[in-house]
């Protein structure tokens, strides 16, 4: 079987209260049409604190990067490159926590696959080859790249991690999700724009896997891949996407999409659930990506799942904002570090693009 062995995880310097980022979105803004809406929309976020790789959101505008209200608007090249420049140094961050909890480092652990993911900055030779010789990783290490597939693209990167365990079970899987939804602001009073700025931070997570031969060498808690299950539901293919502009990476972000989730969710669960061989009763744990208050909330109405179920989503959504890609993985890693029994399931669910519905089935696994 294929375990998730280690989760580290990692935000930028610069973190600011909702309340404060608030005040910057009303400045930037300088409409009350838009400053109203923003009260509105932030009062019902479920978040306290977002984090960015720009002081822009928290600090004062003399020590603004990108978004000072005094000159243009940066256009996506400056973007990229900043992405270029603080992508690799969070998601170095996020692999020395995921290491550290194993109290080895990179070098002795012998990565034999490296999986990066991302949606919020392209280029070539990328992420991927950027680490690889900033970690001082093998040349031979085999790499590969997910890129745009948004929120729920950790869970294609664990599926393709799995086959690569399961074709050899010597094989030691570093993903890699960074994201850096932040640099992508821009001030358009529309409701796509109004929702991306109250709700999305960046944040990076690293994930090693193995075979559950190789995890035994670890007295570590650990999780067991048991199965995936994707959905691509195309009626929903316009509430949520990306549109690269001459200025940014822009959200497209329907506010219908809690109401469509809710509406479809009981589909998505029976049809995953017969995927991999179980039933919702079945499932002691829930870990949803935490796209937005709302969209938790309707999973766990039209789920009728018990009042704390989601409770580590809803924590990870008040601390950090969704972070795209890598927000799944908090979540996972809070209930990693939560008291747990053996063999516990935990069903885990993300929202992307599409409108594609991603999901896996995992199990808790004690050190001994």
């Amino acid at each position: 079987m294929t375990t998730i062995l280690s989760i580290g995880t990692a935000v930028p310097q610069y973190g600011a209260k909702q309340s404060t980022i608030l005040e910057f979105m009303r400045r930037a803004y300088d409409d009350n049409t838009a400053g109203r809406k923003l009260n509105i929309l932030f009062a019902q976020s479920g978040i306290q604190m977002r984090y960015s790789t720009l002081p822009d959101f928290g600090q004062p505008a003399s020590e603004a990067q990108l978004f000072n209200g005094k000159e243009a608007v940066p256009d996506v090249i400056k973007r990229t490159d900043l992405f270029k420049h603080n992508a690799p140094l969070l998601a170095q961050k996020a692999i020395e926590a995921a290491f550290a909890k194993l109290k080895t480092n990179i070098a002795d652990f012998e990565i034999t696959h490296l999986i990066t993911v991302t949606c919020t900055g392209i280029y070539a030779p990328g992420l991927g080859a950027q680490l690889i010789e900033q970690m001082n990783l093998p040349e031979d290490i085999s790499h590969h790249a997910i890129n745009f597939m948004g929120c729920n693209a950790a869970f294609p990167a664990l599926n393709m991690a799995d086959m690569m365990v399961k074709t050899n079970e010597n094989a030691k899987v570093l993903i890699v999700c960074v994201e850096l939804c932040t640099l992508h602001f821009q001030a358009v009073d529309n409701n796509s724009n109004l929702l991306a700025n109250t709700i999305f931070a960046d944040g990076a997570a690293a994930v090693i896997v193995t075979s559950d031969k190789e995890a035994k060498k670890y007295s570590s808690p650990s999780l067991t891949l048991k199965g995936f299950h994707s959905l691509l539901l195309y009626r929903g293919r316009n509430l949520m996407g990306w549109d690269i502009t001459p200025v940014n990476f822009e959200m497209v972000l329907d506010p219908g999409i809690p109401d469509f989730i809710g509406n479809e969710l009981i589909e998505i669960l029976q049809k995953a659930t017969k995927n991999m061989n179980t039933d919702v009763k079945n499932i002691d744990r829930w870990a949803v990506h935490p796209g937005g208050r709302k969209i938790l909330d309707a999973v766990k109405k039209q789920g009728q799942l018990d009042e704390n179920a989601l409770d580590f989503s809803y924590k990870v959504l008040s601390d950090y904002g969704n972070m795209s890609s890598p927000t799944i993985l908090f979540v996972l890693n809070e209930m990693m570090q939560a008291e747990h029994a053996p063999g516990e399931t935990i069903m885990a669910i993300g929202f992307g693009p599409g409108m594609s519905i991603e999901s896996a089935l995992l199990t808790f696994t004690t050190s001994e």
